[in-house]
């Protein structure tokens, strides 16, 4: 949940010392309840380089998304980050921190830590048009428990800078954020089982592309890709409720964002019987459906099967133009790694775990 930024400056932090003249851009309470000593726990988990973090999934496509446009408009190129266009805030730190642990830095995204202490943590990153931090706070919840507590602090670079934050604001606060709380929601009740928590269902990909789904997308002329969902309760859910919970709950408005603006599908508005989440069902079948759309450089299709014990999700994607081979390769190597995530929450989405 979005709080004011009142939380943030309200409270004793060592970084309004270290960085004054950083503006609050962001503050979220994080649904990650627990005791008074488990910001080392929140910590590891954000930065962890050996399994799921807060970064996988959907929000990871979008902050990848963001790399890659900062990669096309020059602003990450060498030269414009820390220790390069701005000095790092670590030299700016009190002594007794910069003799205390630093903690580790992110591996999902180009953070470096600048101090840690046992309630809080700070990281920061830059390129030409902000320094960012990133700040991790332990604070009570007002229930007689604790959480943690994200803000963002920014240093805009001049007129570049504003314009840029800006112009991302809306992205930002509608797109990203929440898709990281939900991501951090459901990643930390994983992160903190109970012991009779059932294990999550493996997810695999198919080496060999069925024949039917490669006819979608023939090779030389587009791409082709099948995942698999082991569980004994796939044929619990039918093929459109499972396309239903992957395509509307799961990916939501990032999912909206990527087919309509970065791969200009032309998906319809409204509900109705014959959509999911704007995509047109194409064809129905005894144990699976079909999901078309179109733009005006190739055409998308979204195959979910359902059998006994599995569910699967094949995407195929025909090129009409030259510039889809330059635009999806990029894209489809994050979406094989969404992919495995999209299938599990939508899993989620359908088969809630029992209360505890």
């Amino acid at each position: 949940m979005r709080i004011p930024p009142t939380a943030y400056t309200s409270r004793p932090w060592r970084m309004h010392e270290i960085a004054p003249d950083f503006r609050v851009e962001d503050v979220w309470a994080l649904p990650t309840p627990g005791g008074p000593d488990d910001l080392p726990l929140l910590v590891d988990w954000f930065t962890r380089d050996d399994g799921p973090n807060p970064f996988s999934g959907v929000a990871r496509l979008l902050f990848a998304v963001r790399l890659w446009l900062g990669r096309v408009l020059g602003l990450d190129k060498s030269g414009s980050g820390v220790g390069s266009r701005v000095p790092s805030l670590r030299a700016h730190l009190p002594e007794d921190l910069r003799e205390g642990p630093h903690g580790p830095d992110m591996p999902s995204l180009p953070f470096t830590s600048v101090y840690r202490t046992g309630t809080e943590w700070a990281a920061e990153s830059a390129n030409r048009t902000v320094h960012t931090v990133l700040h991790l706070g332990w604070v009570p919840d007002g229930t007689g428990g604790h959480r943690g507590e994200m803000t963002v602090l920014v240093k805009p670079n001049g007129l570049l800078g504003r314009a840029y934050m800006a112009a991302v604001a809306p992205f930002r606060i509608l797109i990203v954020y929440p898709a990281l709380m939900r991501m951090i929601r459901r990643g930390w009740r994983e992160n903190t089982p109970a012991e009779d928590t059932a294990p999550e269902p493996t997810v695999r990909q198919l080496r060999e592309v069925p024949g039917e789904i490669r006819t979608l997308a023939p090779a030389g002329t587009g791409y082709a890709d099948v995942f698999v969902l082991t569980t004994p309760d796939a044929a619990h859910r039918s093929p459109e409720q499972w396309a239903r919970a992957l395509f509307h709950d799961v990916a939501g408005l990032q999912g909206q964002f990527v087919w309509r603006v970065l791969l200009g599908l032309r998906l319809r508005r409204g509900t109705s019987a014959e959509l999911v989440a704007g995509w047109r069902i194409a064809e129905r079948r005894e144990g699976s459906i079909r999901l078309e759309a179109r733009s005006w450089m190739l055409t998308g299709h979204l195959v979910v099967e359902v059998s006994e014990d599995s569910v699967s999700l094949a995407t195929a994607v025909r090129y009409l133009r030259p510039a889809a081979a330059r635009v999806w390769p990029p894209l489809a190597a994050i979406h094989r790694r969404l992919a495995p995530d999209l299938l599990r929450d939508a899993h989620r989405v359908l088969h809630p775990a029992p209360s505890r």
